[in-house]
């Protein structure tokens, strides 16, 4: 009886039943769709990105806390690479200089460039990355000349310029007058680890530049040069400071 009464009352009612049918194929299609927003959410980079530690550089040396007094002058060597792939020495050419602007930014001492063609006149080769052997005269040729007090060897040891980018930095510093290293690092930074991407996403919300307002933090995982900038920054972070002033 009661369903007879409904079926005369959906006939009664075409309007009714109109918005009937399409209330039950919009629940229809938010049911269908659900699943998909839920996965979508999931793989958001920013889901949980507060929960989730930033990077820490950890295959680190450094002899001391603080750099000695008297490193005042460092000598820059030009950038070398692992491989001689046509992909790092595109990736030596482009964070070559980034490196050296972020050792500048961290105005713990005064830089010296040194470039390939002025390094051969001085030690017969225009590249040294620090692991092989150098000649007996090398750093007290680059004391005297160039009047630094120490002397930093870097090697880009990985370069994937697509996505997920990654960097490797190799860096030594030196001392000039009784060599010995001062500080080392030796690191990777792969943005497959979660840990990596939200490292890069904050450096780019804290030290944002011109051009990379369009995409937002999320633009520092797709530019090779931005992610090379914060890879460089996190380096930069391990050097020992300088010891306080006596009050």
């Amino acid at each position: 009886m009661l369903e007879a009464r409904t079926c005369r009352f959906w006939r009664r009612h075409p309007t009714a039943r109109r918005a009937r049918v399409l209330i039950w194929l919009r629940g229809l299609v938010l049911a269908a769709s659900l699943p998909w927003l839920f996965a979508g959410c999931l793989r958001s980079p920013f889901v949980n990105q507060a929960a989730v530690p930033s990077y820490k550089p950890a295959n680190v040396y450094r002899e001391e806390a603080f750099l000695p007094p008297s490193i005042k002058r460092v000598a820059v060597l030009p950038l070398t690479t692992l491989t001689d792939e046509a992909t790092m020495d595109f990736g030596r050419d482009a964070l070559g200089p980034v490196l050296f602007d972020e050792l500048g930014r961290s105005r713990l001492f005064e830089l010296v460039e040194v470039s390939p063609d002025e390094l051969r006149l001085l030690t017969g080769r225009s590249t040294w990355s620090g692991e092989e052997a150098l000649p007996l005269d090398f750093f007290e040729k680059l004391r005297d000349k160039l009047g630094v007090d120490a002397v930093l060897f870097s090697r880009l040891t990985q370069y994937r310029a697509y996505e997920p980018l990654a960097v490797g930095w190799r860096l030594k510093l030196l001392e000039a007058d009784e060599p010995h290293i001062l500080w080392a690092v030796d690191e990777v930074f792969d943005a497959r680890l979660p840990e990596v991407a939200v490292a890069a996403r904050r450096y780019a919300q804290h030290h944002p530049e011109a051009g990379s307002l369009l995409y937002g933090p999320q633009g520092v995982l797709v530019s090779p040069r931005r992610f090379g900038q914060y890879t460089a920054s996190a380096v930069m972070e391990t050097l020992p400071g300088r010891r306080p002033a006596a009050p």
